[in-house]
């Protein structure tokens, strides 16, 4: 649902300003209230500090059992933080009418929203609350600020702009859970120009009761990264979706000078109140779609945590980067993503990719190519090369070293053929090897070419049982 669904499906509503009540409420009683924070003195031109007035619209729904705070079309400063920390019977929306039509212009140091429920769940008696229409801007904002700051919700809205929040340590969206845990969060959200976009986190010091739960969450998020330093979409300190859907879309920036930043990251974990969590995203659809501009350095498609339990896993979707053409730089994933099912592109280190090494001892040539399968669990090794004439090649031979991550801690025997100069008359049974620190190696009879012979096999092997 977007602005005009909260706006009656699009069609105009009138505000009362002197009340903040529509036409509506004078009919029935069940009608939310709409509460316009001009009637409150905030400043549509954005001359004067509107964060008073902002807070009085939420104090007047939030007593009025919940509803809108109607925010009309207009640039409006905000100096403080707007606090939104509804009781357990007043869901709180934020309306705007549009995107690029309402702009909140956050001039402050923290936080400019700051929504959360600090009530226990079984305690509410209604859930909600959202934002629609509106962009919040952070281009005067003082380091580490945050345009919108959420957690320990059920069932919120979002549909929102937010961009500028650039200066360090700043945040677009920030969903953290401080009190309890968030369920059911769904929406869009547009991000553009932030050193972290979007980020997912926990904060355990606030309450015993915290976790890093964000389960069956629903979000699409659309990227335009500037600055090829600032990150994509974050989770860290052990907050993890499960059981929901994750979509990234957008465009990243290029450099020339090394940058650290990626469109995905995932990394730390904590163990407190109970729960341990690493940040990750399991049993969920991921869908992500991103392209980057061309250049030297670019930022990583997904980044990892020292723990390979930062993980995806379970998963489902497509993970296709570098949609036009540029290459992003490739993920650190060590067996970080498994059990996942879909297409992958862009990056040889996603379930899919094939790993390609071609650097053979005099005389041979060709390729020995390795990918994981949608398992994770499983790798395919593909292999043909050349013998040229007069060329020894004799059995136990090491052709090529593949990264660690193909290999487990024993013998992998994959079944191949040779024929060709200096072997008996049709195909020789010529099997590889793959052993520990993902040695490659030949395993068929030793012989010199007299003539060119041809090495070939395809097979898959497990890495791990259990």
């Amino acid at each position: 649902m977007g602005a005009t669904g909260l706006l009656a499906g699009g069609a105009a509503v009138a505000v009362t300003e002197a009340t903040g009540a529509t036409p509506a409420d004078a009919a029935t009683t069940t009608t939310p209230d709409w509460v316009n924070v001009t009637a409150h003195g905030a400043d549509p031109t954005g001359a004067n500090d509107s964060a008073d007035a902002f807070n009085e619209a939420v104090a007047a729904v939030t007593q009025a059992g919940g509803g809108v705070v109607y925010i009309p079309a207009g640039n409006y400063k905000i100096e403080s933080t707007v606090t939104c920390a509804p009781s357990v019977s007043a869901p709180v929306y934020f309306v705007g009418d549009g995107a690029w039509a309402t702009i909140i212009s956050f001039f402050g140091t923290g936080d400019c929203f700051r929504v959360y429920d600090s009530s226990t769940y079984l305690a509410r008696t209604k859930f909600g609350g959202g934002f629609a229409g509106l962009t919040i801007d952070g281009a005067n904002a003082g380091a580490g600020s945050t345009g919108l700051h959420l957690g320990d919700v059920l069932q919120y809205e979002v549909d929102l702009t937010v961009q500028s929040f650039r200066k360090a340590g700043s945040i677009g969206v920030h969903f953290d859970n401080n009190y309890y845990w968030a369920e059911q969060l769904f929406g869009r959200i547009y991000a553009q120009d932030c050193a972290s976009h979007v980020v997912f986190d926990w904060t355990s010091g606030t309450s015993t009761t915290s976790s890093g739960s964000f389960e069956r969450c629903d979000l699409d998020i659309y990227i335009d990264q500037w600055d090829a330093s600032f990150d994509g979409v974050v989770f860290r300190n052990g907050a993890f979706i499960t059981n929901g859907s994750l979509k990234i879309r957008g465009n990243f920036g290029s450099s020339k000078t090394a940058v650290s930043s990626a469109a995905l990251r995932l990394t730390g974990s904590q163990s407190v109140n109970g729960y341990t969590s690493y940040s990750g995203i399991v049993d969920s659809l991921v869908d992500i779609g991103v392209e980057c501009g061309s250049g030297s350095y670019t930022p990583q498609t997904i980044a990892f945590g020292t723990s390979k339990n930062n993980a995806i896993s379970g998963c489902y979707g497509a993970l296709h980067f570098g949609a036009a053409g540029n290459t992003f730089s490739p993920s650190n994933n060590n067996g970080n993503i498994f059990n996942f099912t879909g297409q992958t592109g862009g990056d040889t280190t996603l379930p899919g990719g094939w790993s390609t090494y071609s650097s053979f001892p005099a005389g041979i040539t060709g390729h020995v190519s390795f990918r994981f399968l949608p398992t994770g669990n499983e790798v395919m090794v593909s292999w043909a090369i050349a013998v040229a004439s007069g060329t020894t090649l004799n059995s136990g031979a090491t052709l090529v070293t593949a990264a660690s991550k193909f290999a487990y801690g024993d013998n992998k025997l994959i079944p191949g053929n040779n024929t060709g100069g200096g072997l008996p008359a049709g195909n020789v049974y010529a099997p590889a090897y793959v052993v520990p620190g993902g040695i490659f190696k030949y395993a068929g009879p030793s012989y010199k070419s007299s003539g060119s012979s041809y090495w070939y096999g395809q097979g898959i092997y497990t890495l791990s049982v259990g």
